[in-house]
C-alpha cells in the first residue's frame, strides 16, 4: 500500500464522508486515491479559500469532520484565511497539503525557495491551528494522522494541517509496521470541580439577581439540551452570544435576549444589572463588553466556566470563580448538585423584570415599515425568521448584514444559524452555506452583502454543477455598510473606498445569476417582500435573490466607546434610563457620549 491510499483508508475509517479539494501536481496522488475510495465524496470548489470556508459550514452544520485538500505554494496560502475562520471560532477540521519532493526542498530557512511553488507552509500555519506539521518520513503517517485527528478533535477544538511531499505519497509502507500515536492521558481533577461546583451554587443561591449567559462552547460541547434543561432547573434568565443565535426559540419563558455592543432586545439592562453572572462557553470578548470592560456586569460576582485555561489566565472581564472544564462536564456536575440539594430558589420577580426590559425595547420598530422605494434589512430579517421553519440553516455574513441578523433573528426549535464571529471575514457565508448543504442534504439559507458575495462569486458554478438548493440572500445596499457608518462616527464621513462614488462598486447580481445558469428573484419593496421570501424558500434549487436596500446602513441600537452596554445609542430619555438601572449608575450617565 502507498501512503495515499492508507490516508484516504483512514479518513473513511474516522467517519469521514466528504472530502473539498483542489486539484494540483503536488496533492494529485492523494485526490486520486479519495477519487478511488468507495467511502469518499469529493466536492471541488474553485478557490482554496472557499474550500477551507466549506469545510468550516460543514463542521458547524453538522458537527461531523470534514477535510480540504490543496497543493503547494498558493494554494496552500489560499487556505489561510479558512483555516484562521475555524481556529478562532475553535472548530476541527483537517486539512492536508501537497508539498514539492523533499530532495527539491530548501536546505535551510534563510533560502527563500529552490522548488516550483516551494513553500513553508506548516510555518504559516501555525499561529492559526492546533497542529502543523511536514511528514519527513513515510512510516510516520499513522502517528502524524491519529496525533493530528486527536489535537483537532480534544479539548478546544480546532484546524489542523499536514504537509505531505509528493514522494512521501507515493511510497510504500507496511501497515503492520507503522508506529501508532498514543493520546496523553488528561484526567479530570473530580475532587476539585465538585469543590467549585459546590461554591458556584452557593453563590447562585445567594444571588437576587442571577443570569447565566450561554456562550458557543456549548454548542462545540454537544450540550445544548444539558444547558437548557439547567436554565429551567434553577429557574432564572438567560442570555445568548452572538455564536448562539439558534439556542432557544425566541418565546422561551426565562430568555432574556442577546447581548453586546449592538444590543438585543432588552437593551442589556437585563445583564447589567444583575449581581450574579454565570457564563459557561464564551470568552466574553470586547464585542460582548464594549470599550468600558471594567463597566460589564459590574454589580455582578462573575463564575467563568471555560475548557481553555489560557483563557481564563488572561482575561478581559475577571472572573471571581474561574472553572477550568468542558461545558458539558460543568453543566451535569452542576444538576447533580442541585439535585442532592435542597435548591428551590424563587426568582420569579427577577425573571419578570428581565421579561418586561426584553419586550418593551425591542430591536425591531414597527416604523420600519414605512420605509418606501426599498426594503428595510431588518423588516426583511423579520419577515424571513417568521417564514422559516423547524429544523431550517441559515448561514450569515461579517458586516451590516451580521448585525441586523444577530439582532433581530428569531429561532425556532431545532434550526441552525451560524457565522464566522471570531475571524469575521467578508466571503465567508456563501461558500460556508455550500459546506452546510452537502454536509446535511438539506436548503440552505444563506445571507450575504453586495460586497460579501464578491469575495467567492465564483462559487456560483459550485452550486450549479451540483444543483446545490442554496438560497443566496444578497442585501444589496451599494456599500461596505458596517464601515461606512464607522466613518460616520469616526471619519467625518469621508468614505474613501466604501461606496461607488468612492471607488467600489458592485455587479448586477441577477445578470451574474444568469451567465452561472442560476435563477433570480430581485425584490424592490416591502409590498412583494414576504411573497417572494416565501417563493425563494420553497424552491428546490439554487437561487440568488437580490433584495433592494439602497442607501441602508444605519444599525441601532448601537454602542460607542465610552458608554458601558446598557446605555446605547438612539438614547432613550435620562429619567427612564435612571429607573430602569437598579445598580449604581456610570459616571456622565446625564450626557452620554454618541458612538465614535
Amino acid at each position: 500500500m502507498i501512503v495515499s491510499d492508507y490516508i484516504a483508508n483512514f479518513l473513511a475509517e474516522k467517519g469521514i464522508n466528504d472530502v473539498f479539494l483542489i486539484d494540483g501536481s503536488a496533492v494529485a496522488g492523494l485526490i486520486v486515491a479519495v477519487a478511488r475510495n468507495s467511502k469518499l465524496k469529493y466536492y471541488c470548489p474553485l478557490h482554496e479559500q472557499a474550500g477551507a470556508f466549506a469545510v468550516d459550514g460543514y463542521v458547524k452544520a453538522s458537527g461531523r469532520l470534514s477535510v480540504m485538500l490543496a497543493t503547494s505554494g498558493p494554494a496552500g496560502q489560499n487556505l489561510l484565511n479558512g483555516i484562521a475562520a475555524s481556529y478562532y471560532d475553535s472548530i476541527p477540521a483537517l486539512y492536508l497539503t501537497g508539498n514539492i519532493n523533499s530532495r527539491f526542498m530548501k536546505p535551510s530557512p534563510l533560502i527563500r525557495q529552490h522548488g516550483f511553488q516551494e513553500n513553508d507552509i506548516v510555518s504559516m500555519t501555525k499561529p492559526i491551528a492546533k497542529y502543523a506539521n511536514i511528514v519527513k518520513k513515510a512510516e510516520d503517517i499513522k502517528f502524524e494522522l491519529e496525533k493530528a485527528f486527536f489535537i483537532a478533535t480534544s479539548g478546544r477544538p480546532g484546524p489542523v494541517l499536514l504537509d505531505i511531499p509528493m514522494d512521501i505519497q507515493k511510497a510504500n509502507i507496511e501497515e503492520d509496521k507503522l508506529h501508532t500515536y498514543i493520546p496523553p492521558h488528561n484526567s479530570i481533577d473530580i475532587d476539585s470541580l465538585k469543590k467549585s461546583i459546590k461554591l458556584c451554587l452557593k453563590l447562585i443561591s445567594d444571588a437576587k439577581r442571577p443570569v447565566i449567559l450561554i456562550g458557543g462552547g456549548v454548542w462545540i460541547a454537544k450540550a445544548v439540551e444539558e444547558a437548557k434543561a439547567l436554565i429551567e432547573r434553577l429557574n432564572i434568565p438567560f442570555f445568548e452570544t452572538w455564536n448562539m443565535l439558534d439556542f432557544c426559540e425566541n418565546d422561551h419563558p426565562l430568555y432574556g435576549g442577546r447581548v453586546g455592543t449592538f444590543g438585543g432586545d432588552g437593551r442589556n439592562f437585563g445583564i447589567q444589572n444583575a449581581d450574579l453572572l454565570l457564563t459557561i462557553g464564551s470568552r466574553i470578548s470586547g464585542r460582548i463588553t464594549g470599550g468600558m470592560m471594567h463597566t460589564f456586569a459590574r454589580a455582578a460576582k462573575k463564575i467563568i466556566v471555560d475548557i481553555d485555561n489560557e483563557e481564563l489566565n488572561y482575561q478581559q472581564v475577571k472572573g471571581d470563580l474561574n472553572i477550568s472544564c468542558d461545558a458539558k462536564i460543568f453543566i451535569e456536575e452542576l444538576s447533580k448538585e442541585i439535585e442532592s440539594t435542597s435548591f428551590n430558589n424563587d426568582f420569579s420577580w427577577w425573571v419578570d423584570k428581565v421579561k418586561y426590559w426584553k419586550g418593551k425595547y425591542k430591536v425591531f420598530k414597527e416604523e420600519y415599515w414605512n420605509q418606501e422605494g426599498s426594503v428595510n434589512p431588518y423588516v426583511f430579517v423579520k419577515v424571513l425568521s417568521e417564514e422559516m421553519r423547524e429544523g431550517d440553516i441559515l448561514v450569515h455574513e461579517a458586516g451590516g448584514n451580521c448585525v441586523v441578523t444577530s439582532q433581530t433573528f428569531e429561532a425556532k426549535k431545532d434550526q441552525r444559524v451560524f457565522t464566522n464571529n471570531g475571524n469575521s471575514s467578508l466571503g465567508y457565508s456563501f461558500p460556508a452555506a455550500i459546506g452546510a448543504c452537502i454536509a446535511t442534504k438539506k436548503p440552505v439559507l444563506c445571507i450575504t452583502g453586495d460586497g460579501g458575495l464578491n469575495f467567492n462569486i465564483q462559487e456560483l458554478q459550485t452550486i450549479k454543477h451540483h444543483n446545490l438548493p442554496v438560497k443566496i440572500l444578497v442585501f444589496n445596499n451599494q456599500a461596505y455598510g458596517i464601515t461606512k457608518a464607522y466613518r460616520d462616527t469616526n471619519f467625518q464621513s469621508e468614505y474613501a473606498g466604501v461606496d461607488a462614488g468612492h471607488g467600489v462598486s458592485f455587479p448586477d447580481f441577477k445578470k451574474v445569476a444568469a451567465a452561472y445558469g442560476i435563477k433570480s428573484v430581485y425584490i424592490k419593496n416591502h409590498d412583494e417582500l414576504r411573497e417572494k421570501i416565501k417563493y425563494v424558500l420553497k424552491s428546490d434549487e439554487p437561487v440568488l435573490c437580490d433584495i433592494n436596500m439602497v442607501g441602508f446602513y444605519n444599525y441601532n441600537p448601537k454602542l460607542g466607546w465610552r458608554n458601558p452596554i446598557e446605555d446605547q445609542y438612539p438614547f432613550i430619555p435620562r429619567e427612564e434610563f435612571r429607573e430602569n438601572m437598579i445598580i449604581g449608575l456610570y459616571e456622565g450617565w446625564e450626557n452620554p457620549v454618541y458612538p465614535g
